[in-house]
């Protein structure tokens, strides 16, 4: 997993951060024990010890689409294990956390390694393409969360009231987010919860999971937004993330992507939405109207995490994004891309 080099850099960091590498170490998962599929939500290290966030099911071969979320910076504002780091994705300003827009977020990634930057498929518009040569390991959900569960307390109460509430034995849960490599703040109890199943399996939690927002109090709303698969449970914000236990269910995997019109505005209600808390989520969509003119039904595919879980069926929509042609096997068929959270909305 580590060379001589690796090792020497490794105790200049002990050395200045004392702890750091023990702590990582107790949830970094060598590359070697990575399956052979690369699972949406899951962590990476990377050589340079910065963290990249996973997402989708649709790579290269030898590389994965995701994004640098923190990058060792003395400067940076964010504490992992006493070493700072500077965060991509958010910055306090004026004693409040912003989000950084996605090309800024990119334009920074490449700043810090211009190698990445690079051409790459339109559903990846926002994410960059990293060798898997480029990291000593990745933080396996399941582990993270049995580790979390050990150290702190809180957290294994926290495990246990959510697969009670509901009904997901703890076998099929993960940790992501911060607590996936060990960072965990008492006074900011944020529970990014990864759920295994069967997409039947998970839509059951989903229904479970909208028995509870039922209750006002539980509902979460950041941002300006009202996130649906979020809740609050005994001051801990339960943030879910879906992923497939079966990958002979996941809809999009191995494709790829041809861009039939670059810029488009469509209409159009949800019929189906089974695969709408995953990432990407994808929903099919009928009543389609496709700058101005009347279309057949067709999948609507969602690159962009923020969404998942947002459309139900029935709900009206209305985008601005891609007209696509997917390939995957010898199916093809086309498709609605949309790769920013605001380039969708709901009107009903």
């Amino acid at each position: 997993m580590r060379g001589s080099g690796m090792d020497d850099r490794r105790r200049k960091v002990e050395k200045a951060y004392p702890g750091f590498w023990k702590t990582i170490d107790k949830y970094l998962t060598p590359m070697e024990e990575l399956d052979a599929n690369i699972w949406d939500s899951t962590y990476f290290m990377r050589r340079d010890d910065s963290l990249v966030f996973c997402e989708g099911y649709c790579h290269p071969r030898g590389a994965l689409y995701g994004k640098i979320i923190y990058h060792p910076d003395e400067q940076g504002q964010i504490s992992i294990h006493g070493r700072p780091y500077e965060c991509i994705t958010k910055k306090l300003v004026n004693d409040e956390m912003i989000y950084i827009t996605h090309p800024a977020q990119i334009e920074r990634q490449c700043e810090i390694d211009p190698t990445l930057a690079k051409a790459r498929p339109a559903y990846a518009e926002y994410e960059l393409e990293f060798g898997m040569d480029q990291f000593i390991g990745h933080f396996n959900c399941r582990r993270s969360l049995r580790t979390a569960m050990t150290r702190y307390p809180r957290i294994k109460q926290a495990a246990e009231q959510v697969s009670g509430i509901l009904d997901i034995p703890i076998e099929r849960m993960g940790a992501t987010g911060s607590l996936a490599y060990g960072v965990y703040d008492p006074n900011d109890e944020d529970f990014d919860v990864v759920f295994f199943g069967t997409v039947e399996e998970n839509r059951r939690v989903v229904r479970n999971i909208y028995e509870v927002t039922r209750d006002p109090a539980k509902q979460v709303i950041e941002f300006g937004k009202l996130w649906p698969m979020r809740f609050h449970h005994h001051g801990v914000l339960v943030c879910p993330f879906f992923v497939y236990a079966d990958w002979s269910e996941v809809p999009l995997k191995g494709f790829t992507i041809e861009v039939l019109k670059e810029t488009i505005y469509a209409t159009g209600r949800v019929c189906e939405d089974t695969h709408a808390i995953y990432m990407p989520s994808v929903v099919q969509l009928d009543e389609v109207v496709i700058d101005r003119e009347k279309r057949p039904p067709v999948p609507l595919i969602i690159y962009d995490g923020a969404m998942r879980g947002d459309l139900r069926q029935g709900d009206r929509v209305r985008c601005h994004g891609m007209l696509v042609r997917v390939t995957q096997g010898r199916e093809e068929f086309d498709a609605l891309l949309v790769n920013l959270y605001n380039q969708l909305q709901k009107l009903c």
